[in-house]
């Protein structure tokens, strides 16, 4: 028996008597070319007969593999991933590109939501790496609001960043409607005052010195003691009405603003609850919508 016959004779006995899925082609005289052949006849007939069984095969360490995809006419399959900052369309393109078992998965507390278009089913699981991301950007006004209520501000900032919004907020002090160019101008003329009180007492058996420091700043105009903004947080949800708690520090001689959100946290989860909701009635019927996370496993 020459050497290719025996080559096809192991080969055939590997795969238990079953026909390869190629032909190992004219005799080869160069024992790695029919090492070549034995190693692709392990792969096909593991990939083709696994039955659900990990298609695992023993190779030589010497053995690469090699993508030639990209010399093919086409893709093998679809995979990578669509973002979009819109609703309509992330959930046009995941309509579009949904294979059996797709889904969407939605972060309510971030605001964002991944569809896992080749997901599968239970018996056929898919790869999972065909995705559709949807990531809202704020909106200009809410941005704004969030970066100057992040650490204290000077007098120039806080003034500017009124007069730069002025059609989104209102100002009240103690309750009562202020006009905005009166809170504008209470907090570029304000001004700090230090006041420094020394106490001495003297006893025939003890003595007592005692200092206090005031520090009182104050205005020429009324300060708001709160401001009403208004805006849309993300594109595709309502408008919110934030109010803000206005705080003057005097650390030092130069006054600071800081401006606190109240109740952001459940501002954050009704804006959570929203979005969901938009998601769920914008996919209604094309594409089932979960709360949660999908993360596939190696």
């Amino acid at each position: 028996m020459n050497q290719a016959t025996q080559a096809q004779a192991t080969n055939t006995e590997a795969v238990q008597g079953e026909a390869l899925p190629f032909s190992l082609g004219s005799p080869v005289l160069d024992q790695r070319d029919t090492t070549i052949d034995q190693a692709n006849a392990a792969i096909f007939y593991a990939i083709g007969n696994s039955r659900g069984i990990s298609p695992l095969v023993a190779l030589p360490d010497d053995f690469s593999r090699h993508d030639v995809e990209n010399y093919l006419p086409a893709r093998i399959r679809a995979r990578g991933t669509f973002t979009a900052p819109y609703m309509n369309d992330f959930v046009a393109y995941a309509a579009q590109h949904k294979e059996d078992g797709a889904s969407v998965f939605v972060d309510a507390d971030n605001i964002t939501a991944t569809a896992v278009l080749n997901l599968g089913t239970p018996t056929t699981p898919g790869h999972a790496d065909q995705l559709a991301k949807l990531a809202p950007k704020r909106t200009a006004a809410y941005d704004a609001l969030r970066n100057i209520t992040r650490s204290p501000q000077t007098q120039r900032d806080m003034a500017e960043f009124l007069e730069d919004w002025l059609p989104y907020w209102s100002a009240l002090h103690e309750g009562n409607p202020l006009m905005q160019g009166q809170a504008v101008l209470a907090i570029r003329n304000l001004t700090v005052e230090a006041a420094i009180k020394a106490d001495h007492k003297e006893e025939s058996l003890s003595a007592s010195r005692s200092t206090f420091e005031s520090v009182k700043a104050s205005s020429e105009h009324t300060l708001p003691s709160l401001i009403i903004f208004k805006c849309k947080p993300y594109p595709d949800l309502q408008e919110r009405e934030f109010a803000l708690r206005l705080s003057v520090l005097t650390n030092d001689k130069t006054p600071r603003f800081q401006l606190r959100i109240t109740a952001l946290e459940e501002h954050i989860e009704q804006m959570a609850t929203e979005f969901a909701v938009l998601i769920r009635e914008a996919a209604e019927d094309q594409i089932p919508v979960l709360i949660g996370a999908y993360q596939k496993a190696n």
